[in-house]
C-alpha cells in the first residue's frame, strides 16, 4: 500500500495531520502488511507531526515491524532524520520503563 502524505493531510505540520497517517497506517501494520509513506511534495515534517503518525505506532507494533513493515520515500534528509530519531528515542524509553 502507498499512502501520498501531502494527498492524505495535505501536510506534515499539526498532529491532526499525523493522526490522519497513523489511523490509516495503523491497521495495515496490525494486519502484518508492508506500507510505503511518500512524502512526495513535503520537505519538513513537525515533530508534532512525527509524534502522532510514528512514535505512536509503538503503540500497537514493535520498532522491528516499523522498519520491517514501513518504508519511507520521497522524502527530505530533515525527515528521515525525524523519524528516526523519535522512534528510537521513544522505542528506548519505553523499553527502560
Amino acid at each position: 500500500m502507498v499512502i501520498n502524505v501531502k494527498t492524505l493531510a495535505g501536510a506534515a505540520d499539526t498532529s491532526e495531520q499525523g493522526d490522519a497517517l497513523f489511523r490509516v497506517l495503523a491497521p495495515v501494520l496490525t494486519r502484518g502488511d508492508a506500507a510505503v509513506v511518500s512524502f512526495e511534495g513535503i520537505e519538513v515534517a513537525t515533530t508534532s507531526f512525527v509524534n502522532v503518525a510514528f512514535v505512536e505506532l509503538l503503540s500497537v507494533v514493535s520498532l522491528p515491524q516499523i522498519k520491517a513493515q514501513v518504508k519511507v520515500v520521497r522524502s527530505s534528509k530533515q525527515i528521515n532524520d525525524l523519524i528516526r530519531a523519535r522512534l528510537t528515542s521513544e522505542a528506548a524509553r519505553l523499553q527502560a520503563a
